[in-house]
């Protein structure tokens, strides 16, 4: 019985240590990100981008691809500014693939979404 409880501490420490490294080495190779994004839609539909940056060194580049890799809209957001908001009004696209590009720093975030058309139902009325 004593042995068993050694044995079972013994590999209890081994397989926590083993978890505490494991977890070390994947924080040492994440890079922080300088910059947080918050992608989302609303309720009419539009898309809002959100982007709070932790610093004002770099300017922030904002682009919306289509499924063509074709950029559909960009807007350069100037370095001072260090949280902003845009709200996109995508009515205007074409049904498809598309891909929201947040740039700065020389680091990417990404964010797809996907239009369709809207569908009509058929409704009958007997007068």
């Amino acid at each position: 019985m004593e042995n068993s409880i050694k044995t079972f501490i013994c590999a209890f420490a081994l397989i926590t240590s083993a978890a505490f490294t494991a977890n070390a080495e994947d924080k040492e190779n994440k890079k922080a990100a300088s910059f947080g994004t918050g992608i989302y839609i609303n309720k009419e539909g539009k898309i809002n981008v959100l982007v709070d940056k932790q610093s004002n060194k770099a300017s922030t580049t904002l682009l919306v691809r289509n499924e063509h890799g074709e950029i559909v809209y960009r807007e350069v957001i100037e370095k001072d500014n260090q949280k902003f908001g845009r709200l996109l009004n995508v009515e205007d696209l074409e049904a498809g693939k598309y891909e929201i590009n947040v740039i700065s720093n020389n680091e990417v975030q990404k964010k797809a979404f996907q239009l369709s058309e809207p569908t009509t139902e058929r409704v009958v009325t007997i007068n």
